[in-house]
C-alpha cells in the first residue's frame, strides 16, 4: 500500500526522537557558579568569616544567592559568573591566610541524565569566555643543546686521538671545526663517516669540516618536540583543574591553548607559560678547582657563593611524581619520585660522593628585548639555586626539596614538575582574556538568530503549505534537536559562534529540503494523478535532488574541517551534523508524519495546492 511504513518504522522513528531529546536536555540546565571558602584553622570562627564575608560583599554591591556552610568550608551561590568573579577577587584580597579562595562551576543536570552518561554542549571561549594563548616554541634551544652534546663527544674522540682542532660555532645546530692540515682533516672526516651517529652530515672544507644536522631527522626531531610539550602543556591543563581546555597544533611550530571559564590571566601564564625545569648538580667544595672550565659560579641566598660541576647528574626528565607536604619546622617542601632510570642514576651517585653537598638548580628562560636574525625573540636562560643539600647517606628513587619561599612556590613547583619538563622552551606571544558577559552576549546573539531564522520559516511554510508547512516545521525542531544531541554527544565538539551560524545555515537547507517536496508534489497533483500517488512521487522524484545537493555539501563541510582554522572547523562540523540530520528529519520524519495523517486515507483534496 502507498505512503505507508511499518509498524517497527515508526517505533524506530519514535525512539531516535526520544533519544535525541534524553541527549539534548542537559542544554538547558545551566552551570550553578560558586565559591568555595577552606578555613586553613580550626580555631577560626566559620560564623564570623561567613559574616564578614557578607559584610564584603555588600558593601561592593555584589549580589549573591545563598551562603550555607559544610564541615569546615564555607559556599557562596552566585547567579552569574560576572559576580562571582568580583567576589572572589575582593575574598581573595581579604582572606589574610585564614582560608583558601576556590572558584567552581557546579552542574545543575539531574542524577538520571548524568546516569546516561548525557552532558552539555562544550562551548568555546566566544560562548562562554575564558583565556586564548598562542605559543612558539623556542627550537634554537633544542638543536644548541644537541650541538654541545655532539661537541662534546667529538672532543672526546679526538681529545683520544690527539687531533688539535678549533671550533667555530653558528646561531643554530651547524658548526665547523678546524685541523692543522687537509691530510688531519681526511683522516677525521673517514674516521666520522664509518662511525657515523646517523642524525649527522659531515661536509670536507678547507682545512675543516661542516657538521650540519640531516633533514630528515631535522624534521623529526622539530615534530617530536611540539608533540611532547603538547603532552606536557595538557598536563599541566589538568593539574590545574581546568575541563574542557583545548590544547592544539598550529602551524610549525605554534600551539593553541583554550581555557574557557577561566578569568586569571596572570594565574594562568604563570603554570602555562613557565618552562621552569629542576637540575641537580655536585657542589664543588675544592677552592683549588675554581678556575676549571667544568664548574659554574652561582650565588646562593643572595650571598653565599658557589661552584657547581656543569655536568647534570638528573634533570626534570627523571621524575615521575611529585607532591607538597610540610616539614618538622612547619615549612612547605616538595616529595620528588624518580623513574628507575634516574633512580638508579642518584643511588650510585650519591653512594660515591656520601659527605658531599648537592645543589637543586630551577632553570627558566625568560624573553628579552632582543631578536635573532630570524626576528624571533631571544630566551635567556635564568638558574637559581633553590637548595643545598648534604648527601648523608646512598639515596633511592625517592627525596625531598626543602628551602622554598612559601606554600604556593611548593605548590607551583609541584604542579610543573608532575606535569613534566618541556622539550624546548616556549614563549607566549599572543593573549586574550574573553569576559563572560561578553560569552553571554554572544550566546543571546546566536540564540536570537536561530529564533529569528525559525519564525521566518514558520511564516513561509504555513502561508505556502499549510498542514505540510506545519510538518516541516515539527520535522524543523526535531532537526535542532538531533543537531544538539550529537554536538552534546561528540567527543570534542565545541560549539562557538561560527558553530551556530552553521546550524541557523541547516536549518535553512532542511527547509529546502522540504520545499522541493511540497512543491514536487503540487507538480504531481497539477499532472492529474491520485493524491497517493503524487505524495509518493514527490518524496521518490525530490530524494535524488536533496541528496546530490546535500551530498556535495557535506564534502566541502569535510574539506573546511580539514583545511581551516578553528573557526571553520567550528563551521564545518555543525554544518556537517546538521546536513545529516535534516536529510533524515526532511526525508523521513516527515513522510512519516504525512503516511499518519494521509497514507491509505480516500482524500478528495490535499491542503497543499
Amino acid at each position: 500500500m502507498l505512503n505507508k511504513y511499518y509498524w517497527w518504522q515508526y517505533i524506530l522513528i519514535v525512539l531516535f526522537i526520544i533519544i535525541g531529546i534524553i541527549y539534548s536536555l542537559p542544554n538547558i540546565y545551566r552551570d550553578i557558579p560558586i565559591i568555595k571558602i577552606k578555613i586553613l584553622k580550626k580555631n577560626f570562627s566559620k560564623v564570623k568569616i561567613l559574616a564578614n564575608l557578607k559584610k564584603e560583599l555588600n558593601s561592593n554591591q555584589i549580589q549573591y544567592k545563598k551562603f550555607f556552610i559544610n564541615k569546615n568550608n564555607i559556599f557562596i551561590i552566585f547567579n552569574d559568573v560576572v559576580n562571582q568573579l568580583q567576589a572572589y577577587e575582593i575574598i581573595k584580597e581579604n582572606s589574610h591566610k585564614k582560608y583558601t579562595v576556590i572558584v567552581k562551576l557546579i552542574s545543575s543536570i539531574p542524577k538520571w541524565l548524568l546516569f546516561l552518561k548525557a552532558k552539555p554542549i562544550k562551548l568555546g571561549l566566544d560562548l562562554r569566555g575564558g583565556i586564548y594563548f598562542l605559543l612558539k616554541i623556542n627550537n634554537n634551544y633544542i638543536f644548541q643543546k644537541l650541538r654541545e652534546q655532539n661537541i662534546e663527544d667529538l672532543k672526546l674522540i679526538l681529545k683520544d686521538k690527539k687531533i688539535s682542532f678549533n671550533l667555530n660555532k653558528s646561531h643554530y645546530f651547524n658548526y665547523k671545526i678546524f685541523f692543522k692540515n687537509n691530510i688531519i682533516r681526511n683522516k677525521v672526516f673517514n674516521f666520522l663517516k664509518k662511525n657515523n651517529n646517523n642524525f649527522v652530515n659531515y661536509t670536507m672544507i678547507n682545512n675543516g669540516l661542516l657538521i650540519t644536522m640531516k633533514n630528515k631527522w631535522f624534521l623529526e626531531l622539530k615534530k617530536s618536540i611540539i608533540e611532547n610539550n603538547i603532552d606536557v602543556l595538557r598536563k599541566r591543563v589538568n593539574q590545574i583543574g581546568i575541563s574542557d581546555s583545548i590544547v592544539q597544533r598550529k602551524g610549525i611550530n605554534n600551539i593553541i591553548i583554550e581555557l574557557p571559564g577561566i578569568q586569571n590571566l596572570s594565574e594562568a601564564k604563570e603554570i602555562i607559560g613557565s618552562t621552569a625545569t629542576l637540575e641537580f648538580h655536585l657542589v664543588n667544595n675544592n677552592i683549588n678547582n675554581i678556575q676549571n672550565k667544568n664548574f659554574s659560579y652561582y650565588i646562593w641566598n643572595n650571598k653565599i657563593p658557589l661552584f657547581l660541576n656543569k655536568k647534570i647528574i638528573i634533570d626534570g626528565s627523571n621524575i615521575i611524581h611529585s607532591n607538597i607536604s610540610r616539614d618538622e619546622y612547619n615549612q612547605p617542601q616538595v616529595n620528588i619520585f624518580l623513574d628507575k632510570k634516574g633512580g638508579d642514576i642518584l643511588s650510585k651517585f650519591s653512594e660515591k660522593h656520601i659527605g658531599d653537598n648537592i645543589a637543586t638548580v630551577l632553570v627558566n628562560y625568560i624573553n628579552s628585548n632582543k631578536k635573532d636574525i630570524k626576528g624571533n625573540i631571544i630566551q635567556n636562560k635564568k638558574e637559581e639555586i633553590i637548595n643545598v643539600a648534604t648527601i648523608q647517606s646512598k639515596l633511592n628513587n625517592s627525596f625531598k626539596i626543602t628551602g622554598l619561599k612559601n606554600i604556593k612556590e611548593a605548590k607551583k613547583l609541584s604542579i610543573l614538575l608532575r606535569s613534566g619538563s618541556l622539550s624546548a622552551p616556549i614563549q607566549i606571544i599572543e593573549e586574550q582574556n574573553i569576559g563572560p558577559s561578553i560569552g553571554q552576549e554572544n550566546i543571546k546573539q546566536g540564540i536570537k538568530a536561530c529564533i529569528i531564522g525559525i519564525l521566518i520559516c514558520i511564516i513561509f511554510m504555513i502561508f505556502y503549505y499549510r498542514i505540510f508547512g506545519i510538518i516541516a516545521i515539527i520535522a524543523l525542531f526535531i532537526n535542532l534537536i538531533f543537531t544538539m544531541s550529537f554536538l552534546s554527544l561528540l567527543p570534542g565538539a565545541t560549539l562557538t559562534m561560527s558553530g551556530i551560524a552553521g546550524i541557523v545555515l541547516t536549518l535553512a537547507i532542511a527547509i529546502d529540503a522540504n520545499v522541493l517536496i511540497n512543491e514536487r508534489i503540487k507538480e504531481e497533483l497539477n499532472n492529474k494523478i491520485s493524491i497517493q500517488k503524487a505524495i509518493d512521487y514527490g518524496y521518490k522524484g525530490a530524494f535524488s535532488s536533496i541528496f546530490d545537493a546535500n551530498i556535495t555539501t557535506l564534502i566541502t563541510s569535510c574539506v573546511l574541517y580539514s583545511l581551516g582554522s578553528r573557526e571553520i572547523q567550528g563551521f564545518a562540523i555543525t554544518t556537517f551534523i546538521g546536513i545529516l540530520t535534516s536529510m533524515f528529519t526532511s526525508i523521513i520524519i516527515t513522510r512519516a508524519i504525512v503516511n499518519i495523517i494521509y497514507g491509505g486515507k480516500k482524500i478528495k483534496k490535499l491542503p497543499i495546492q
